[in-house]
């Protein structure tokens, strides 16, 4: 499991997080689910992945394909393991407290490789949808299931 897609090839899950992001930042008003509408991103992480330079241009040409103008942090976890800081109470003790920094997937984007990441979403374009799409349903059943929930503005948030 990397960044929360059941793979073992780094590369793909990059990939397929970048599509994640984008998918769930998307404007639902305008990009609304259809039956074509996983025809239409796969077309557009294939046309996106073939013609850009970096993966910051893939974003960027990404986004206009499923209308996302702008990504949201809470779409952007890459689900690493969130780093444990120790606060002194003032007792001699310490509390144990998760460090809860939104994620802008700047260390992920800056140590890959683009060029393989970018081939493995333009050759395997299939195979990426599939790793969103799995990690969408995983999710779902969480919601359903009360261990994830939606808050305002249409962000997750763990309980």
């Amino acid at each position: 499991m990397i960044y929360g897609f059941d793979t073992k090839n780094e590369d793909a899950a990059l990939g397929a997080l970048l599509v994640y992001g984008c998918y769930r930042s998307r404007d639902t008003s305008k990009f609304k689910v259809s039956p074509d509408m996983w025809g239409i991103i796969e077309r557009g992480v294939k046309s996106s992945s073939k013609r850009a330079e970096n993966l910051n241009d893939f974003i960027e040409k990404f986004k206009k394909k499923v209308s996302c103008s702008s990504l949201k942090p809470s779409h952007m976890s890459s689900h690493q393991k969130q780093t444990e800081i120790l606060i002194p109470d003032g007792t001699g003790n310490f509390i144990s407290k998760t460090n809860e920094r939104r994620e802008f997937w700047l260390n992920e984007i800056e140590n890959a490789d683009n060029k393989k990441v970018l081939k493995e979403m333009y050759t395997r374009t299939s195979f990426i949808i599939v790793l969103v799409r799995d990690r969408l349903e995983r999710e779902k059943m969480l919601r359903e299931a009360g261990m994830l929930k939606e808050v305002e503005e249409g962000e997750i948030e763990n309980e």
